[in-house]
């Protein structure tokens, strides 16, 4: 899979595992990420930096649409063929909750996984995250997940 691809195979990946609709949990969605994560690989990759890796962050955040709390792991590219932000590349899957001040005072956060190696113990931090234990039950206002290039 080239990163540019990266959101269609995920959508595929989930749909093979009956993610969609209204009644899947945040906590589905994150296992899907995370499994697509450690069995799809991505092709033409940098072999001189970390090329694959993944991002969790949350936060409250507005971007010029009305503040929402957000909830993210990004899978972040670097290819071979180009230099700098221009190499770069990120597949997100963003859950969207109408924020109040629990979630306000929860704050913004964010841990790196640079490999495989670390996926577990990025999977224990996210699922004990006090974000996650807020918004775990919440329903979303939307699920993202799109790709994009920096």
């Amino acid at each position: 899979m080239r990163p540019s691809e990266s959101a269609d195979e995920f959508r595929r990946y989930a749909a093979d595992r009956a993610l969609g609709g209204e009644r899947a949990l945040l906590a589905d969605w994150i296992a899907a990420f995370l499994a697509f994560y450690a069995e799809r690989e991505a092709a033409g990759l940098s072999a001189e930096a970390v090329s694959d890796m993944l991002l969790f962050q949350y936060g409250c955040y507005d971007w010029g649409r009305g503040e929402m709390f957000e909830f993210d792991i990004t899978r972040q590219f670097i290819v071979a063929e180009r230099e700098d932000d221009d190499a770069i590349s990120q597949l997100h899957l963003t859950a969207y909750f109408e924020p109040d001040e629990e979630l306000r005072s929860v704050g913004a956060a964010n841990r790196w996984c640079r490999n495989r190696g670390e996926l577990p113990e990025l999977e224990k931090a996210i699922l004990a995250s006090p974000a996650f234990a807020l918004v775990r039950t919440r329903p979303m206002v939307r699920l993202d997940v799109a790709w994009e290039q920096v």
